[in-house]
């Protein structure tokens, strides 16, 4: 029979009682599970209810093809925690944290000592400091019969001997992909190791993965995925590609070579306008030829799961000594995107046509231009665009009934005031299937006084001029705005 005990938590020590609960074995928790506990949400959660036995799929899938081999017995169930928030009585943190308060979710694990926090599901408003801006998807989680829908992007550790940093990170996107989007699946852990590839040696013990075999897995799975980096003098490069496929709404697997590491990166965190009233440093970021700015130059810090540290760990552009994550994002030697089929014209060269546009005089405005450059699918830029109030009636409608491809690249630009505000004046539609030497990629692009289209059914440009188009909301549909309330309203 299916138990549950629960435990009222009253303050940080509220969690030593996980250990001595008669209820958990000693072989699936450790002081290093209660210190993050209490490190990390504290007194923000009012109960823990200890779900067992817990037979989770992760597990058993590596319980199967290692630990079944092993001359000691290893038992196959688990523990499972959930985490009830302190609601604190206001609207509020209802409306943020769900009427019902369900917080967290955690698999206890037979792992090696540090390493028993297995699958986790857990809503980053508990642990975010700042406004962050990241991808998530909605999982279920039964309980006693019912059902709880937890936003968060999936985590767990590594057990250190079947299955190392890479392979928790690959697990992690893939089981986003697979709970958000019906074409993948939701592979195991164990499904996982056994689609590494045997010419790299034995699967089991491993060693670690490299980025070819993270590709091959994310290939596996029905991803056509690019590797960037291996040059230390183009880091900056490395990271403007980043973070456009970070916009994009894309989680992505990064490597540090320095600390023999990998991760995945699934947002950022916040946008300094601010930087923008400062002359000095916005004439270092400006490209001279262009007076282009990316957006990418305003965002200082990036949003990680890594299984060494606990979810959500902001990573900032260099090393804070202040900071549980010992590496900053200028040592991220490789990252691994998982793009779909159709996405076959890649960041560096629609950036290059890009700028050549706006060299030959495709693009007409004066004074400096924040330029945000990402990728979505054609129906929601659609239906984004029928929602925009503001938006030129003429422009609306081009957009709307436009034939495009089911994933585009979109540059989306604005004077420095727009921007501030979050609006646009100016967007580029590119198809994304175009080829690598498809000299007119373009299927839109508009300044505040011309509407430029192709239309694939006549095979023809067509110009719309003379026209006054205001500036218009920015698109925010790839990731969640995450905003930080007050905590002390929940103690």
């Amino acid at each position: 029979m299916i138990s549950y005990q629960s435990i009222e938590i009253n303050e940080k020590k509220s969690y030593g009682q996980l250990l001595d609960s008669c209820c958990i074995s000693d072989k699936h928790i450790d002081s290093m599970v209660v210190d993050f506990l209490g490190k990390y949400l504290g007194d923000l959660i009012s109960k823990v209810i200890i779900e067992w036995p817990y037979y989770d799929q992760d597990y058993l899938s590596i319980y199967y093809i290692h630990y079944s081999k092993k001359f000691k017995n290893y038992p196959k169930y688990c523990y499972r925690l959930h985490f009830i928030s302190r609601r604190g009585g206001t609207e509020l943190i209802r409306k943020k944290l769900g009427k019902d308060a369900y917080a967290m979710t955690i698999t206890l694990l037979l792992n090696s000592e540090g390493k028993k926090m297995g699958k986790t599901y857990i809503k980053p408003e508990l642990l975010l400091k700042e406004r962050a801006y990241l991808v998530r998807g909605e999982y279920n989680v039964h309980i006693d019969g019912m059902e709880e829908l937890v936003d968060a992007f999936p985590w767990m550790m590594q057990d250190t001997d079947i299955t190392t940093c890479a392979h928790i990170a690959v697990w992690s996107v893939l089981r986003y992909y697979g709970n958000r989007f019906v074409n993948y699946s939701c592979p195991t852990l164990g499904e996982i190791v056994e689609n590494v590839h045997e010419e790299w040696g034995r699967k089991t013990p491993s060693v670690g993965l490299t980025p070819i075999q993270v590709s091959e897995i994310l290939s596996r799975y029905g991803f056509y995925p690019i590797i960037r980096g291996g040059n230390k003098n183009k880091t900056d490069l490395l990271l403007e590609e980043t973070f456009a496929y970070i916009e994009s709404g894309i989680p992505i697997i990064a490597m540090c070579e320095s600390k023999q590491h990998a991760f995945s990166v699934i947002g950022h965190g916040e946008i300094k306008k601010d930087i923008l009233d400062n002359d000095e440093y916005v004439n270092k970021i400006r490209e001279p030829e262009t007076n282009i700015i990316l957006h990418s130059k305003l965002i200082n810090s990036i949003y990680v799961m890594d299984d060494n540290c606990f979810p959500y760990r902001r990573v900032d552009k260099y090393i804070d000594s202040e900071s549980d994550v010992p590496y900053s994002m200028y040592e991220i030697s490789y990252v691994v995107v998982p793009l779909y089929a159709r996405m076959q014209l890649e960041y560096h060269e629609v950036y290059n046509r890009f700028i050549g546009l706006v060299k030959y005089g495709g693009m007409k405005w004066e004074g400096t231009r924040i330029v945000r450059i990402y990728l979505t699918s054609s129906d929601l830029l659609k239906n984004y665009a029928k929602s925009q109030g503001n938006m030129s009636s003429i422009l609306k409608n081009i957009i709307i009934h436009l034939n495009m491809s089911k994933y585009v690249w979109c540059i989306d630009t604005s004077d420095v005031e727009e921007y501030k505000e979050g609006k646009v004046s100016g967007k580029v539609i590119i198809d994304a299937t175009a080829g690598t030497k498809d000299g007119e990629p373009w299927l839109l692009m508009h300044d505040k006084g011309e509407v430029r289209f192709y239309d694939v059914l006549k095979d023809t440009n067509e110009i719309i001029k003379n026209i006054n188009i205001e500036p218009y909301a920015e698109y925010a549909h790839n990731l969640d705005c995450i905003e930080v309330y007050n905590k002390e309203e929940m103690r």
